[in-house]
């Protein structure tokens, strides 16, 4: 028989949560005291662990939500059986809640005594709620209107403003049915290029400019104004696609080809060379091309070791060297290095990578140290885990287990790590450089 698990009470005068990251979905099996959702309260962050060996047959309380005391958030049974249907329970929950908070008044008689054209839904919204819905500037009555509940959830909001923005679409309300831990990525959205914006007429060099965070960063800088160089070693077709995108934007760009790697010439030197050629000069330089090449240390091989410090810290060397003059010409520049909380932390079979990105850091320190009287500033950023294709291949037990060591119970995003890079390449950040920022969600302190 299945097994309903309810909002337990954290302490004494507790009487709601709001529900954080879940860390299952359904159909997924559990073993007891395995992770299953974080409860965030006033007083308190809480785990709340499976009370039992089973699978995840429903989730009834969404992330975000806030909920009472009692409520059932979700159900653990044998795999194949049916989940309980508990949505009047937590409906009567939620009433009985909202009466009690309303300090006995009866908030549907008052409603229904007042004049026709007064009337409003009686409702309750919860923080994430009330905070997005300020955001987007949405009156909290008419969601209620739309949704006929009595406890707006942010997804409520969300489900109101997409039925304004489609309104062919068939409108209907969120439902409290179970839904999948881990949605959908997002699409990016569109791209706003300001012309007008802090980097207009500045020119940008972004280095591994197809990857997952490096789109993110050409993208942000396009719509802060900056012309973009975007450096690609082997994916021409992704290059062409992300040119092609910015350019339907409004923005200036072009692609450029290197094997920075190459051990013939100097391709460093050389990138940066057709980068000046081509826009006259070079203000901002983000060194994003990285390589990883794991192993144990007892069996990596010397050109596992060489291989990834040539390409993740020589690499960026060259390219500082070959783009520091031009900037401190100019007075002014702006130089970001990618760096890794894999370093910081230490990272087991990453011994290369560790050390080449904490090497990247000192030679961050010393060229802002160097180049700070000529205008130019240098910074690193230092991610933790991030939503690319580095991270796809994490099973889903290994990834519940990252998210109970990080504070924030996520990956980053993208276009988080680019809104920071995008901060230290501005004007804004004019009194920052030789530091070390790291964007890690508290994995790092």
């Amino acid at each position: 028989m299945a097994t309903i698990i309810e909002l337990p009470k954290l302490y004494e005068n507790m009487d709601e949560a709001t529900i954080g990251p879940w860390q299952v979905k359904v159909g997924q099996a559990v073993k007891k005291d395995d992770f299953l959702v974080e409860l965030i309260t006033d007083k308190t962050v809480s785990e709340l662990e499976a009370p039992e060996n089973g699978t995840v047959l429903a989730i009834y309380a969404e992330e975000k939500s806030t909920v009472p005391h009692g409520y059932a958030l979700c159900a653990i049974g044998a795999a194949g059986e049916a989940a309980p249907d508990v949505a009047a329970a937590n409906e009567a929950k939620v009433a009985a809640h909202l009466k009690a908070t309303a300090g006995g008044i009866d908030l549907g008689d008052f409603a229904s005594k007042a004049p026709a054209a007064e009337e409003k839904p009686a409702f309750r919204a919860a923080p994430a709620a009330k905070v997005f819905a300020r955001q987007q500037g949405v009156e909290l009555a008419d969601v209620a209107a739309f949704c006929k509940r009595d406890m707006i959830h942010r997804k409520d909001v969300e489900d109101y403003i997409a039925s304004k923005q489609a309104p062919a679409a068939e409108a209907k309300p969120a439902s409290p049915a179970a839904k999948p831990a881990a949605a959908a990525a997002p699409k990016a959205a569109p791209i706003v290029v300001n012309p007008l914006g802090g980097q207009k007429g500045r020119v940008a060099l972004i280095t591994g400019a197809t990857g997952g965070i490096g789109v993110a960063i050409a993208r942000r800088l396009a719509a802060d104004g900056a012309t973009l160089a975007l450096h690609y070693r082997s994916n021409p077709d992704a290059a062409a696609k992300l040119a092609d995108e910015l350019r339907a934007a409004g923005a200036t760009c072009e692609t450029f080809q290197a094997d920075l790697a190459a051990k013939e010439g100097d391709p460093a030197k050389e990138l940066v060379n057709a980068v000046v050629v081509k826009f006259g000069r070079l203000d901002i330089l983000v060194n994003n091309a990285g390589i990883l090449n794991d192993a144990t240390v007892s069996f990596m091989s010397d050109e596992q070791w060489t291989d990834t410090l040539n390409m993740d810290l020589t690499v960026p060397f060259k390219l500082i060297r070959a783009a520091a003059m031009n900037m401190a010409r100019q007075r002014w520049g702006r130089i970001v290095n990618m760096a890794s909380d894999a370093g910081r932390m230490g990272s087991a079979n990453r011994s290369n990578y560790a050390a080449a990105k904490e090497g990247l850091v000192g030679l961050t320190r010393s060229i802002a140290r160097e180049l700070a009287g000529l205008g130019v500033r240098a910074n690193a950023v230092s991610p933790g885990f991030v939503e690319t294709n580095m991270v796809s291949n994490i099973t889903d037990k290994r990834r519940a287990e990252l998210y109970r060591e990080i504070p924030c119970r996520r990956f980053a995003k993208p276009e988080e790590v680019a809104a920071l890079i995008a901060f230290l390449c501005s004007d804004d950040a004019d009194y920052i450089t030789g530091q070390v920022i790291s964007i890690n969600g508290g994995l790092c302190m």
